[in-house]
C-alpha cells in the first residue's frame, strides 16, 4: 500500500494569477553574473510555452474517463495552472530577448516538434511523457523551494517567477500521474517512458543551454563555465540532489506525495508570496 501524507485528493489546486515586473530585468547574465546559468533557466523557460501546452492537452485526452469527482477538480486546476505558467514565461522570453537573447528560434523549432510529431503519437505515450515530465519539474521544484539559495544572485523578477512556479508544480506534481493510474495504470510502460523522456530533457536542455549562450556572444569565461559546472554537478549541485528523488519513481509504493511537499507550499505563502504581484489581491490594483 502507498504510504501518503494525507489524502492528497482534498488539496485545492487553484492558478495564481500573478503578474511579474519583467521589465526591471537589467543584465544578460540576470543569474549571479553567469552566462551558463542564465542560459540554461532561459531554455527551460523558453521550453515551456508549448511544452506545458503539451502536458495539459496530454491529460485532457483523458478527462472524459475520468470517475473520481476530486480527480476531476483536480485536472481542471492543473490545467489552469499550467495554462497560466506558459502565459507568464510567453512574456518573460519576450524580456530575455530584449536582454540579448534568441528565444524565439528554439520556440520555433519546438513547436514544430510537437505539432509535427509529438501529436501525432499515442494518447497513452503523450501521457506517459507528462508524467515523467512532471515528476523530474516536480522533484526540482522541491529542491529549490528546500534549497532557497538554489537560485541565489538571480535578479528579483525571475526569481519570483521560478519560486512561484516552483509552488503550483509541487502543488500539482500528482495529477498527471493520479490521471495515469486511473485510465491506464501500466507501470512497466511508464518506467520505459521516464527512461526515455530524462535522456531526451537532458539533451533538450542542454542544447537549449549551448544555442542560446553561444549566439549572445558572451560565452567565452571559464570562471562561469567551472560555476556553472559547479552549480549543477558539484556536491550539493542539481543533479546529485535530484538522483534519489528520481529513482524513488522506480519503487513498487511510488506516488509524488510519499515525499511530502505541503509544509514548502505554506512556507512560500507565507514567507515569499507578493500580494502585489497577484492580480486577485486587491494590493495589486494600487501599484497602479
Amino acid at each position: 500500500m502507498k504510504k501518503l501524507h494525507f489524502d492528497h485528493l482534498t488539496l485545492d489546486i487553484k492558478p495564481r494569477h500573478m503578474d511579474f515586473p519583467f521589465g526591471s530585468l537589467k543584465s544578460l547574465k540576470y543569474f549571479d553574473d553567469n552566462i551558463y546559468k542564465s542560459a540554461f533557466i532561459a531554455g527551460m523557460s523558453t521550453s515551456f510555452p508549448d511544452g506545458e501546452t503539451e502536458f495539459l492537452n496530454s491529460v485532457r485526452n483523458y478527462r472524459d474517463q475520468i470517475q473520481h469527482p476530486d480527480l476531476k477538480r483536480q485536472v481542471k486546476g492543473f490545467i489552469g495552472q499550467e495554462g497560466h505558467h506558459s502565459h507568464q514565461h510567453s512574456k518573460v522570453n519576450k524580456e530575455l530577448d530584449r536582454l540579448g537573447y534568441d528565444t524565439k528560434s528554439i520556440e520555433r523549432s519546438l513547436r514544430k516538434l510537437i505539432q509535427k510529431r509529438v501529436s501525432t503519437y499515442s494518447h497513452k505515450f503523450r501521457l506517459a511523457h507528462t508524467v515523467s515530465i512532471e515528476h523530474i519539474t516536480g522533484i526540482m521544484a522541491e529542491h529549490a523551494l528546500t534549497h532557497p539559495e538554489f537560485f541565489d544572485g538571480m535578479e528579483t523578477p525571475f526569481k519570483d517567477l521560478m519560486m512561484w512556479h516552483a509552488v503550483e508544480e509541487l502543488e500539482h506534481k500528482a495529477v498527471a500521474y493520479d490521471v495515469y493510474e486511473a485510465c491506464i495504470g501500466d507501470k512497466a510502460y511508464l518506467h520505459k517512458v521516464m527512461k526515455l523522456a530524462v535522456a531526451l530533457l537532458t539533451i533538450r536542455l542542454g542544447r537549449f543551454m549551448f544555442v542560446l549562450a553561444f549566439k549572445t556572444g558572451k560565452w567565452k569565461s571559464w570562471r562561469e563555465w567551472k560555476g556553472f559546472c559547479s552549480w549543477m554537478f558539484g556536491k550539493k549541485g542539481l543533479w546529485r540532489s535530484l538522483r534519489k528523488p528520481y529513482q524513488a519513481f522506480f519503487h513498487p509504493d511510488f506516488h509524488p506525495w510519499n515525499s511530502g511537499g505541503i509544509e514548502l507550499i505554506e512556507k512560500w505563502e507565507a514567507e515569499l508570496y507578493k500580494p502585489e504581484q497577484d492580480k486577485r489581491h486587491p494590493e495589486y490594483a494600487l501599484q497602479g
